[in-house]
């Protein structure tokens, strides 16, 4: 028979009472609570990729050369500062000279305007662009260097595919080195195979790399199930029962080497201060 306490724990058994009800016991000692351990934050988070993701974008493909001072457009015609009338001082000035021919020896003042007119300066507003800074530079300059700097000393399939996916680069070693990476990762998981299906998986890849370049900046996919069986050159059975499962994998793979190239470009940058500016990517 267990016996309650007063301090909520539950003292050894005791023989039953005639009456078989619980007594009361304040000499146990109430059970320890069981310690809650404090979760652990991951180092790099989805949001740290995310921001590095967009950093990278506009390193590599945003404006470098802007001023946020500068005017979008051009100034408008507008005629405030315009003079077509002859400045008085000079327009009496004239009509003070003696000529012949004159009923008064002076020039007409009909003449006199219209020369006045003729010859005077018009000051118009600018209709083209203002003038923009001499400086080369834009304000995000010193920034887009340092993360570009930062990619280049990458693991060489990390920088190979950040390269390829978000600085659209046309390089083939960047394209190549970003497959590189990628079978590196899923070669383990594949299994044996025979050369020519080894050789199919190997082309995959290729064709992984270049789908989930256009998945990650622009969320869709240029490869459906019938153009795969048609460059695999298998039928749609074979596909659905050996190629399709593999395809899959190969698409997590690409997204596990850009969480890994993100994350050690985040670890890499870390403590630099950055400027976040929408510039339309």
């Amino acid at each position: 028979m267990q016996t309650l306490t007063l301090k909520g724990g539950v003292s050894s058994a005791r023989p039953a009472t005639p009456s078989g009800l619980y007594v009361l016991d304040d000499s146990a000692r109430p059970v320890a609570p069981r310690p809650v351990r404090a979760r652990r934050a991951p180092e790099v988070m989805t949001h740290d990729r995310a921001i590095m993701r967009d950093l990278v974008l506009g390193a590599f493909l945003g404006p470098q050369f802007f001023r946020e001072d500068e005017p979008a457009r051009a100034a408008e015609y507008t005629t405030d500062k315009t003079r077509d009338a002859f400045p008085a001082r000079l327009a009496a000035d004239l009509a003070a000279v003696p000529t012949e021919g004159g009923p008064d020896g002076r020039l007409p003042k009909e003449y006199v305007t219209s020369l006045a007119r003729g010859t005077t300066r018009v000051i118009a507003s600018e209709t083209r662009k203002k003038k923009a800074s001499a400086v080369p530079l834009g304000p995000l300059a010193f920034q887009d260097a340092h993360i570009v700097r930062a990619v280049g000393q990458l693991q060489p399939g990390h920088q190979a595919w950040l390269r390829y996916a978000y600085a659209d680069s046309k390089a083939w070693d960047d394209e190549s080195g970003a497959v590189v990476g990628v079978w590196g990762i899923y070669e383990p998981r594949l299994g044996k195979l025979q050369a020519k299906s080894l050789q199919k998986a190997k082309g995959l890849a290729h064709l992984a790399v270049q789908d989930m370049k256009l998945f990650v900046n622009c969320a869709r996919s240029n490869y459906s199930a019938g153009r795969l069986c048609e460059l695999l050159g298998v039928t749609d059975v074979n596909y659905r029962k050996h190629w399709s499962a593999r395809w899959q994998g190969l698409r997590d793979a690409v997204l596990e080497l850009d969480s890994q190239a993100l994350e050690e470009l985040v670890r890499l940058l870390k403590g630099y201060d950055f400027v976040l500016l929408d510039r339309g990517l």
